[in-house]
Order: structure tokens, then C-alpha cells, then sequence
């Protein structure tokens, strides 16, 4: 039996105080229930003196309030229940190639509260930039970049709609910004004609010395997003897979340690398992993205940590690992689906913008990058649907053209997650307006 306190139904209404204010619209007289006796993620029932909401948990009655806003802001009539088919729900944004201030990100945060979206992640180092004051090595540290101050300041304010930041520091790859302060800890490996050279990006995971430098900055942030369940630590394109014989330290190395079958690819699973218990002792659950571990070209004489969810986001080569690998080997898995869910700036890398009616009309949630469909079973493995913006050509559009843009994507996510019949793109159109005139300066 639940217990609900004035002060934890006090708190809800608070939220949702907050919200309206910031929006500029008239709270619905909403009347808060905490019961076990339901279901659902919450249930809603319209009687003459209100809006009875329903739910076992505080965050739930937030969301039951946000859909019915929603509902009536875009003149749509809710439903009496909802159960969302994946508990989390996620916007992945980089900002380590391009800067996002705190008002546009403030900005997001709203419109995930009005989506029913849990989670914010940030991507804040890359090759290109990194994003959030280092106070450990300032020498890495963007012009443009958030003060801690600020991601504090984000940190709060998303907890304040029930959306947990998700810290994003990729590596041993994407780390050239890093890296060209720290050139004696660049990779050797072979050019295409066939000269030793470095490689600017990647890490020499062989030097301990390398590898405790990452680490102070995992400890580091670590400390600053202490109230976060997960970190992502990466571990994608660290090097061309297909080529690992390039990177000769690697391959001598396996086969010393690992016998004369060893490809190399040993090495860097050594890595993403001592990072991911690195990271698990921070106190962090850590999530991969999927494209180097379990691959089919490969004999591993080492296997993927099982203490670890994988981002599945593609699989654009054949020899990745398909998403029942992981599956069948009891990894929970985040749908990052790239055909669906990746928004990358300037079409890069051959994508094009995806769309709200290609997610509403083609998209299933069983369905995973490279049009895999996967039994209904697999659904209570994945915890997490996730939608990225990836800044590859940051130029292409402004801060504000973006943020506007995974708006209506993220109405097309929600509505498949919680099975509702999609509107047209144009009936969000009202809720977008006031949604827009809620940007402040900061």
C-alpha cells in the first residue's frame, strides 16, 4: 500500500506549476492520486470538480498531467490510461562539436517534459570540441562552454520535470581536441602507405599513463553528475575494425598476451571493460554504443563485460553484431535506431533529416537499425528509445533551428511509445507556438 504525503502531491503540483509558468499556460485543476491500484504508468479521469490523475509514483503523475496538457493544448481527447511500452525515453545531443547554451537547453528540457521524456544526454567532448569546464585540465576546455555552474543549473531544472541528465564522454576514440594537448598519447599506427604515423583521435590504450588521464576526467564528471543513474562512456569508431592490423602495438600486444590468434580488437575490449568498471565504481550504470564489440569478422579472445547496456545504433557494416547478439547474451539494449532517430547536421555522412512522418508512419518498436524487427519479448530488455542530434556540420543550422526541429520528432516517439493514434504534424502546430515564445535569454 502506498502511502501518499500532502508534501509529495504538494511537489508534484509544484512541477507542474513551474511548467504551466514557463509556458505561459493555465494549469488544469488537477487532482493528484498516489495508489498502487493501478496499472498503468497513470490513469486520468475527468470528473466535474477536476482532473483526477492517478499513479504509483510521483514522476508518473507528472506525466499523466503533461499528456493531458498536451491533449488539450493540440484539442486531442485523452485516454483514460497510458502505459508506456519502454520506460525511458531519451534525446541524445552533441554538443561537443557545436555549443548549446543553457537558455536553448533549458528550452529542450520543456519540451521533453511535455513529451513524457526521461532522460537528457549530454555529449560534451569530441574531436572537434569539448563543451563543460574542466577545473582537473583546462587546457582542453572549448571557448565556448558550459561553467559547471550551469550544468548544475541543468542538472536541477530537468530533475524538476522527473528528467535525468545523462553525462556522455566518448572514448577511446573522438578525443582529438584531448589528444592534440597530449600528443605522446596518440595511437601509432600504419598511414595507407604504409608509414608509422599517429592517429590525432584515437587513444593509446596500451600507456597506463593514457589511460589515468581519461580516467581523472571520468572521476571528474563523475563528482558533477553524481545524481545520475547512467554515463555513457562511448567506446565507438576507435579505430577502423575491418583494419586493425594498421595499429601494430595493438596486435603485438594481443598476441602476446592473448595467443597468436589475436586479431588486436582483444585490446581495446580490455579497455571498455576497464572502463566500465571504472565507471560502475563512480557509481554509474555504463552504457557502449554497439559497433565494436561481438563482430562477426572477428575471433575474440575476450568478450564484452556484462556489467554494461549497449546503444544499439547500427549496424551500416555487416560484420557489427546484429541486436540479437546482444539480446540472446542478456545485454539490456537502448533502441538509438540510426534510419529513425538520427538527426545529423547538414545530412552528413549520407543521413538524411528524419522526419515526424516517417517515425509515425514506417517506425516500430521492435524495429532496430538496419531495418532488424525483433520478437516482442525483447521489449522487456529495452529499457530506453532514444532520439540523437549528432553536430557533425555544426554551421548547417543554429541552436535554435535544431532544438525547434527534434520538437515534432519527439511527439511522433512519444505517441508510438504510448500507442496513440498520431495527429497530423500540423495539430502540434499550437503547441509548438507557445512551446517556442517560452525561450528565454539566460
Amino acid at each position: 500500500m502506498i502511502t501518499a504525503s500532502k508534501n509529495s502531491l504538494a511537489n508534484v503540483t509544484k512541477r507542474i506549476n513551474l511548467l504551466c509558468q514557463e509556458l505561459q499556460v493555465e494549469k488544469p485543476n488537477f487532482i493528484f492520486e498516489l495508489t498502487d491500484n493501478v496499472t498503468a504508468d497513470f490513469e486520468i479521469k475527468k470528473e466535474a470538480n477536476g482532473i483526477y490523475i492517478k499513479a504509483q509514483e510521483e514522476k508518473q503523475l507528472f506525466y499523466g498531467a503533461t499528456k493531458v496538457m498536451q491533449s488539450l493544448l493540440v484539442k486531442r481527447n485523452y485516454n483514460s490510461s497510458y502505459k508506456g511500452a519502454i520506460a525511458e525515453r531519451c534525446v541524445m545531443i552533441d554538443m561537443g562539436r557545436k555549443f548549446f547554451s543553457l537558455a536553448q537547453l533549458k528550452q529542450l528540457i520543456r519540451s521533453l517534459a511535455l513529451f513524457q521524456f526521461t532522460h537528457l544526454q549530454l555529449h560534451f567532448s569530441e574531436n572537434e570540441g569539448f563543451r563543460i569546464e574542466s577545473e582537473l585540465h583546462p587546457e582542453v576546455v572549448s571557448k565556448a562552454h558550459l561553467k559547471k555552474s550551469e550544468v548544475r543549473e541543468i542538472i536541477a531544472y530537468a530533475n524538476y520535470f522527473f528528467i535525468q541528465v545523462i553525462p556522455d564522454f566518448d572514448t577511446p576514440g573522438h578525443l582529438q581536441k584531448i589528444l592534440a594537448h597530449y600528443p605522446q598519447y596518440q595511437l601509432t599506427c600504419f598511414d595507407e602507405a604504409g608509414n608509422l604515423t599517429k592517429d590525432k583521435k584515437a587513444l593509446n590504450i596500451l600507456d597506463p599513463a593514457a589511460v589515468k588521464l581519461i580516467q581523472d576526467f571520468y572521476r571528474e564528471y563523475g563528482e558533477l553528475f553524481a545524481e545520475s543513474c547512467y554515463f555513457h562512456i562511448g567506446a565507438d569508431e576507435f579505430v577502423d575494425f575491418d583494419q586493425i592490423e594498421r595499429y601494430p602495438t595493438l596486435s603485438a600486444y594481443a598476441k602476446e598476451k592473448y595467443g597468436t590468434e589475436a586479431s588486436g580488437i582483444e585490446v581495446f575490449i580490455e579497455y571498455a571493460n576497464q572502463t566500465i568498471d571504472f565507471v560502475r565504481q563512480l557509481g554509474f550504470i555504463p552504457r557502449v554504443w554497439n559497433d565494436g564489440f561481438f563482430r562477426l569478422n572477428r575471433s575474440e579472445k575476450l568478450s564484452l563485460s556484462p556489467d554494461c547496456e549497449i546503444s544499439y545504433w547500427t549496424r551500416w557494416n555487416q560484420n557489427m553484431a546484429p541486436v540479437e547478439t546482444f539480446f540472446e547474451k542478456g545485454y539490456e539494449v537502448i533502441n538509438h535506431n540510426d534510419n529513425f532517430f538520427y538527426y545529423v547536421l547538414g545530412e552528413a555522412a549520407s543521413y538524411t533529416y528524419p522526419t515526424y512522418e516517417k517515425i509515425s508512419q514506417d517506425f516500430t518498436l521492435t524495429t532496430y537499425a538496419g531495418n532488424q524487427v525483433v520478437a516482442e519479448q525483447y521489449l522487456l530488455q529495452t529499457p530506453q528509445i532514444a532520439l540523437a542530434i549528432w553536430s557533425d556540420i555544426p554551421q548547417a543550422k543554429t541552436q535554435a533551428e535544431v532544438i525547434a526541429d527534434v520538437f515534432y520528432l519527439q511527439a511522433a516517439l512519444s505517441q508510438k511509445v504510448f500507442a496513440e493514434e498520431p495527429l497530423k504534424k500540423t495539430d502540434f502546430e499550437p503547441l509548438f507556438d507557445i512551446w517556442q515564445q517560452s525561450l528565454k535569454v539566460e
